[in-house]
């Protein structure tokens, strides 16, 4: 008979726990397996963890009123709760008030690029540069403050420990925003005598549709203009509307050539979000999400599109001065040319004109020869000899036009003769 010795009734129950730790542990490990291996990490429930309830503790004294400790402290968890709220409606609405000035152009999100862009131009004078660097400073120190809020804001709402208030609130939404179905193809390159032709094809058919968008001036106006004809959202609206203006301002027609300025830029700016969402401007949606947004701008970006359009007119000013000085400029050229192919001895009358000393030309404007003879004897001979042939090559005088003149002539140049 086998004598065995039995082991203590505590010891097996250490080792019956012991046992099932192992197994646990094991059956942990072969759970994650299938997901380690996928690269999907198994659901993590260290949330469960931090959960703050107010009426499951046990650690009151026996003189406090216990509900009325729970009610405390839930009414403190919801003040910081409330607290935290206010926190990120302050900062959303700052978000908003950025975003509206951040989009600029309607490339509401690329106000930063735009302004980079123009300071790189070398159309810009130094005031309107150091105001550009001093703007663009100003909003990306204002979109750091908010990303730096933001990001505390949000490491907070993750320590925040779940409660009875949030515990069974919505854990996530899904919502989804319907992208414009209409994606911007990129058309082939076109060479320049091909994009010339386009250009010019598109003009003559809207020509007249064009101005008439030109002279509007309320944004209901345009946008249901637009909206009728959407397919004057295109480049070429933007650049007949730049001609036109350009010839308004030739002309000095400041109210005229301002509207169509402002028109112009509108057109511009729609083609820019247009370019940003990868869509075609031509798409309704695409137009009346623009105006909506042109509406309900920030005011510091309608000041910076106020700014732009004030730009873009000075610009036009400009290039008007400098076309109205070249065609004055062609046009005195073609009539020298015409003047001194005119005169017998190949010279310029009107440039020897204005070369004659005070005395002979006043003696040509009165018409009178008796006074270019006077000033023939008061004259010296050689100055008056020089200007008096200068006179005959380039056609002021006219010699032998008459037996009378050639006389008058012929006296005017003896009476410097005896003078000598």
């Amino acid at each position: 008979m086998r004598n065995h010795t039995a082991r203590p009734p505590t010891s097996m129950l250490e080792e019956f726990w012991a046992m099932k730790r192992v197994l646990q542990r094991l059956a942990g490990l072969i759970y994650c397996l299938p997901y380690a291996s996928h690269g999907i990490m198994p659901i993590d429930y260290s949330k469960w963890k931090a959960i703050e309830v107010s009426d499951d503790e046990d650690d009151t004294h026996p003189n406090i009123d216990t509900p009325s400790l729970f009610r405390w402290r839930h009414q403190a968890r919801l003040e910081r709760m409330a607290e935290k709220k206010q926190k990120r409606e302050e900062i959303e609405k700052n978000r908003t008030t950025s975003n509206n000035r951040i989009e600029a152009c309607f490339f509401f999100d690329s106000i930063i690029p735009e302004l980079e862009k123009k300071l790189q131009s070398t159309d810009i004078g130094a005031d309107e540069k150091s105001k550009l660097e001093k703007e663009l400073a100003e909003i990306k120190e204002q979109e750091a403050k908010w990303l730096a809020k933001e990001k505390e804001l949000e490491e907070q709402e993750r320590l925040e420990p779940w409660n009875v208030d949030t515990i069974g609130h919505e854990g996530f939404s899904y919502s989804r925003v319907n992208k414009v179905s209409e994606k911007k193809v990129e058309p082939p390159k076109l060479s320049d005598e091909e994009d010339s032709k386009r250009m010019t094809n598109f003009f003559d058919k809207n020509e007249s549709l064009i101005q008439e968008y030109g002279k509007l001036s309320s944004l209901e106006d345009s946008e249901a203009f637009i909206l009728e004809h959407p397919h004057l959202a295109s480049e070429y609206t933007a650049n007949y509307l730049t001609i036109d203006a350009l010839n308004m301002a030739i002309d000095h027609k400041e109210e005229e050539m301002s509207n169509i300025a402002r028109q112009c830029i509108v057109i511009q700016y729609l083609l820019e979000l247009a370019k940003n969402m990868n869509a075609i401007p031509t798409n309704v949606n695409i137009i009346k999400a623009f105006f909506k947004k042109f509406r309900s701008a920030d005011p510091q970006y309608l000041k910076l599109y106020t700014d732009e359009v004030a730009a873009f007119e000075d610009r036009l000013r400009r290039r008007a001065k400098e076309k109205r000085d070249a065609a004055l400029a062609e046009y005195e050229a073609e009539e020298k040319e015409k003047r001194i192919a005119a005169a017998p001895g190949g010279l310029d009358p009107q440039e020897v004109y204005e070369s004659l000393p005070e005395e002979m030309r006043a003696a040509f404007d009165s018409q009178d020869v008796s006074k270019l003879q006077e000033v023939a004897l008061s004259m010296d001979r050689e100055v008056f000899s020089y200007h008096f042939q200068r006179c005959i090559d380039s056609g002021l005088w006219v010699p032998n036009a008459s037996s009378e003149e050639a006389e008058h002539s012929e006296q005017a140049e003896e009476g410097a003769t005896t003078k000598t």
